[in-house]
């Protein structure tokens, strides 16, 4: 078998984190919606349950959910002990020491792996940064809609899903680096097309008709 093949084998079956909750100890910890923790160096969070916001001040960054990693990705960036990790809804995580996780995973032969995945993710993500910055305000709110739906839509119906209820509009402008104001014009733009229904809560999205939107 290819590495390739059974790197997507692993990946697709969450086998790394499922072998490293059964045979790995760490630390659980349990938060509450608004609940925010320091993102500390040497740590390495993976999430049982629940969906995490990486903060600067009262700037949203980024998003992550189950069966996410969450670390210091530079430990010599100063401006890590400015950024907080806020609930969005109920979480429980788990915390290993980073040093302990990554010879763990050296001696299970999955390092390679979990450094593959981890640096998927993050191309993934600065390549929508990266694009975002030359689209108008409006297709950014889209766009961050988007990567919300990829990550947290549940789909009920065929071509249908629903969005958690802690996304809202003042979720969207804070991911978006927007105003509220901007980010209604934007929900307003999908609303008119018939691709999202804001009327009740969770939100319900056309999600082949959001994703093709701009092609």
């Amino acid at each position: 078998m290819e590495y390739l093949d059974y790197y997507r084998i692993l990946k697709k079956d969450k086998f790394i984190e499922n072998v490293v909750r059964q045979e790995l100890t760490g630390k659980k910890r349990h938060f509450q919606k608004g609940d925010r923790m320091p993102l500390e160096k040497d740590r390495i969070l993976l999430i049982d349950r629940g969906a995490l916001i990486l903060c600067n001040e009262s700037t949203f960054l980024r998003c992550f959910k189950m069966d996410d990693y969450i670390y210091a990705i530079d430990p010599q960036n100063n401006q890590i002990g400015e950024m907080a990790l806020e609930a969005a809804e109920q979480t429980t995580l788990r915390e290993y020491d980073a040093r302990e996780f990554l010879n763990y995973l050296e001696q299970k032969h999955l390092l390679s792996n979990f450094f593959l995945q981890e640096l998927g993710k993050a191309q993934k993500w600065s390549y929508r940064q990266t694009k975002r910055v030359l689209i108008s305000a409006e297709e950014r709110v889209i766009s961050v809609l988007q990567e919300l739906v990829e990550q947290f839509g549940k789909e009920v119906t065929h071509g249908i899903v629903i969005l958690p209820k802690w996304i809202k509009i003042v979720t969207l402008a804070k991911l978006s680096g927007c105003s509220r104001n901007m980010a209604s014009k934007g929900i307003q733009h999908l609303k008119d097309k018939d691709i999202i229904t804001q009327e009740n809560v969770p939100w319900q999205i056309n999600y082949k008709a959001l994703a093709n939107l701009y092609n």
